[in-house]
């Protein structure tokens, strides 16, 4: 009996120990990662206030992405950490966009196209009803489409260079563009 415990004592933390995957980054070589890691540290600190985006993307004839989340949502962390940390996203976001961030249950005041509303009430009529939720608008602030949902980093990054080469107006489905 004694034989036994001393057993399980000696292999159930080494059977737990291996179950515990390691993380991805050290499953998948680094050339399938682009050559890049999850570094929470490299957040993406280009945010910009809604009101300020519209005049820039304006003159320097860009769209804007808006990052719509709230301070509870999981997904929301996880794509900030996992997906906006990514230095290609970052540099297809600085390309093509000005990056906004709307916390959907906040009550702080922006302005959206002359009208001041609250941010809840922003993502409100933009009709997003889920958590995070990527918006994407015109220079002038117009809404061309969102995509509600986490967005893993490569998906993200061919989703950014899409809208921003304005790949559908040129009748290219997602899937086609995305083909490798």
């Amino acid at each position: 009996m004694t034989n036994k415990i001393f057993f399980l004592l000696l292999f159930l933390p080494a059977l737990l120990w291996a179950c515990n995957p390691p993380e991805i980054e050290r499953r998948i070589p680094s050339e399938f990662l682009g050559g890049e890691r999850i570094v929470p540290e490299n957040a993406f600190t280009g945010w910009i206030g809604l009101e300020q985006a519209i005049e820039q993307a304006r003159e320097a004839d860009k769209k804007i992405l808006i990052d719509v989340y709230t301070d509870w949502c999981g997904y929301c962390k996880k794509m900030e950490a996992e997906t906006y940390t990514r230095d290609r996203v970052q540099s297809a976001i600085n390309e093509h966009f000005y990056a906004v961030r709307i916390n959907a249950e906040s009550s702080q005041r922006i302005n959206y196209l002359g009208q001041e509303m609250s941010m809840s009430d922003f993502a409100m009529g933009l009709g997003v009803t889920g958590f995070p939720t990527t918006i994407f608008l015109t220079p002038d602030g117009e809404p061309l489409g969102f995509q509600p949902g986490f967005i893993d980093f490569n998906t993200f990054e061919r989703l950014l260079v899409y809208v921003g080469t304005e790949a559908y107006e040129r009748n290219i489905s997602f899937d086609q563009f995305t083909l490798d």
